[in-house]
């Protein structure tokens, strides 16, 4: 009885003595710190890392500072530009344990950026300008279909038409620029989900329309709207349009005049007009009871110019019911917008 209760004794007290084998991040086996940095890596009686020295920091040995048997062993990384790890074999006693490090580069204090950034974030918005180019070449087919142009307000209706081409893009491949360029800044930074794919998506669809301005500027590429019909009058000249609201009073097409009205009172004809303006859908549609579509009709500054427009009475009568804007002198780069209503 005296010999068991001697063993259990010795084994208790070894069990007190031995400490176990313990990391800086609790029980785990990887470690990331960033470069310049210094973390506990193993502790343990007699404990040692190997290799020694380690290839991308230094070791620092401290004793138990009570006076025990355990060693502190610290590792210091070294100042780096790029991210690296290594394996440490940390033993303590009879126990082994690997420990994973992971080292993140040193960053600059100014920008927040490690060198290494840099390449990266290129390549990301290298990556952004393609998909971009890629984008408005696939959609510049629809841009400049015929029926597309002469239907849409191409200003209102590209940008969402783009934006939603990109989203489909950016859903379908699962990309996420905007992220990882706030992650070349800070590595511990949170995934936006479908914030930053939104996002990224708004960025190609923006950077199409840039591309799509450089390629009309370097003239590989027409601009095709119906703005370029009627091109702005330069400075000597002036613009009207003319909108008709039409009611149950009159039938047929209403016809519209613009110009300076000859000895006869008689004023150029330039539109036949069959429908109605909708103002509210003008946003995304070419007013059809507009002339022109959209712009306005050019005028040389000076003339003494008159509008008429005119249109058969819905009755028996045939009579037609005209009314008259002007005779007015155009100013220089005017821009007139009349709204006839077309009833008695």
């Amino acid at each position: 009885m005296t010999r068991r209760l001697a063993v259990g004794t010795a084994l208790a007290a070894a069990l007190i003595v031995t400490p176990s084998l313990t990391t800086v991040v609790e029980g785990q086996t990887g470690v990331t710190m960033a470069a310049g940095e210094e973390k506990e890596i193993c502790t343990g009686v007699k404990a040692s890392v190997a290799p020694d020295p380690p290839k991308f920091g230094g070791l620092r040995t401290v004793g138990d500072p009570k006076g025990g048997a355990a060693v502190h062993i610290f590792y210091k990384a070294k100042d780096t530009t790029a991210a690296v790890s290594e394996s440490l074999a940390c033993t303590a006693g009879n126990e082994k344990q690997t420990v994973n490090l992971n080292v993140t580069p040193k960053r600059n204090p100014v920008s927040g950026f490690s060198d290494e950034a840099y390449p990266q974030a290129f390549k990301a918005l290298f990556l952004l300008f393609v998909l971009a180019a890629l984008l408005e070449s696939a959609l510049a087919i629809l841009f400049n279909w015929r029926p597309f142009v002469e239907t849409f307000n191409s200003r209102a209706v590209k940008p969402v038409v783009s934006l939603a081409f990109s989203l489909a893009l950016v859903y379908m491949f699962q990309i996420d620029i905007v992220t990882s360029l706030a992650k070349l800044i800070r590595p511990d930074v949170p995934s936006l989900d479908d914030t930053g794919r939104i996002l990224t998506a708004m960025v190609i669809a923006g950077g199409s329309a840039a591309i799509n301005n450089l390629m009309v500027g370097l003239g590989f590429r027409q601009v095709r709207t119906p703005d370029t019909v009627v091109p702005k009058p330069p400075a000597d000249k002036g613009w009207i349009s003319v909108s008709i609201i039409r009611t149950k009073e009159i039938k047929g097409p209403v016809t519209v005049a613009i110009g300076v009205a000859n000895p006869g009172g008689q004023v150029p004809v330039v539109a036949s007009i069959e429908q109605s303006t909708r103002p509210a859908y003008r946003y995304f549609f070419r007013d059809r009871g507009r002339f022109p579509g959209s712009g306005g009709y050019a005028l040389t500054k000076g003339d003494n110019v008159t509008v008429k427009v005119s249109a058969l009475k819905n009755d028996t009568s045939n009579t037609t019911l005209e009314k008259t804007w002007g005779p007015h002198v155009i100013a220089d780069g005017a821009i007139i917008d009349l709204t006839f209503t077309m009833s008695a």
